[in-house]
């Protein structure tokens, strides 16, 4: 870190002669060099849902054309098979994104095909199957439900409090509420999250040499609140899902994202012992290690959309510190 931040005041001192745009470039060629950078999305869309405009998930095919070129232009695009097999040039990247909407398939690919951009989508199989979204549902009911949300603080008001209530909604504690509620409300989150993929959309585009399909348990559940066996079962029971589609390759992202609030680090090696090749989160950091099994990823959106915000985001994460899972 002491060399970081020395180089850090050279580049201080390079961009008061110097257009800023350069210096990102230069502070980039330099520090970058031996790293992975993995970017991660969710939905492309100029007419996101409420989902995800609330929890700041989408970018506009506008930008994400930007966001693509930019990246093909300052790094060197990996594929999956690339990362598997540990071609990894200086300056690497990877495009990932999650959980299966639709736009992935409508939006975002014609985009990643025009720059000739391998991509893989970590996926839950369920909702594309057409059972409700789980993460859906539980943002849902936090968001939507007042008599939810005391509900929920009632059963455990001190632990609640400490973090994000929606990551706190474990299934026996959603079900009993339903139960005792009576509500169908497949509809009402169907509409609130935006369109899913369907099974079609899936056999058509895993022939594209581009694309590729990840685990993302086949239920969007919080990982931390799954014991073992749950978080197994749900891995591969979506793994004998995706199984059918040539471009599956045995990596995994973690639902929700966050290590230490979403997952423990011991999630990430039991799966590591039970087959899958590479796991991720998204904590947005730097990946130092290009071939660790257990990679950092950073999430772009809507607001990212001049090369100096871009920048300003990867170097932000980077300078935060390394923080391990």
């Amino acid at each position: 870190m002491r060399n970081e931040l020395t180089f850090c005041n050279k580049i201080v001192n390079f961009a008061s002669v110097v257009p800023l745009e350069k210096c990102y470039r230069y502070a980039g060629n330099i520090l970058l060099k031996n790293t992975l950078m993995v970017f991660t999305y969710h939905d492309v869309s100029s007419d996101p849902s409420e989902f995800s405009r609330t929890f700041d998930l989408n970018t506009s095919p506008d930008v994400f054309d930007y966001q693509m070129r930019f990246i093909a232009d300052e790094f060197n695009i990996v594929s999956p098979d690339d990362l598997l097999e540990n071609r990894l040039p200086e300056k690497a990247a990877l495009i990932t994104f999650d959980d299966g909407f639709e736009s992935y398939f409508r939006k975002a690919i014609p985009i990643l095909e025009k720059y000739r951009i391998p991509s893989i989508i970590f996926l839950n199989m369920s909702p594309i199957k057409g059972s409700v979204f789980w993460a859906g549902l539980i943002t849902y009911l936090c968001e939507k439900r007042e008599d939810f949300k005391e509900y929920l603080l009632g059963k455990s008001l001190g632990n609640l409090r400490k973090k994000t209530l929606f990551l706190s909604c474990d299934r026996r504690l959603v079900k009993a509420y339903l139960d005792r509620t009576d509500d169908d409300l497949h509809e009402e989150v169907s509409k609130y999250v935006g369109r899913f993929a369907t099974e079609k959309e899936l056999a058509e585009a895993s022939v594209n040499s581009l694309v590729y399909y990840g685990n993302h348990l086949f239920k969007h559940d919080v990982p931390l609140l799954l014991s073992d066996e749950e978080l197994l079962s749900s891995y591969s029971r979506n793994r004998e899902e995706l199984m059918k589609y040539a471009n599956y390759r045995d990596m995994f992202s973690f639902p929700f994202g966050q290590p230490g609030t979403c997952f423990f680090r011991k999630q990430a090696d039991l799966l590591i012992e039970n087959g899958v090749k590479k796991v991720f989160n998204t904590s947005g950091k730097l990946n130092r290690e290009m071939g660790s099994s257990c990679l950092n990823r950073l999430s772009l959106s809507d607001s990212n959309d001049t090369k100096g915000k871009i920048w300003l985001k990867i170097f932000y994460q980077m300078f935060k510190g390394q923080i391990m899972y």
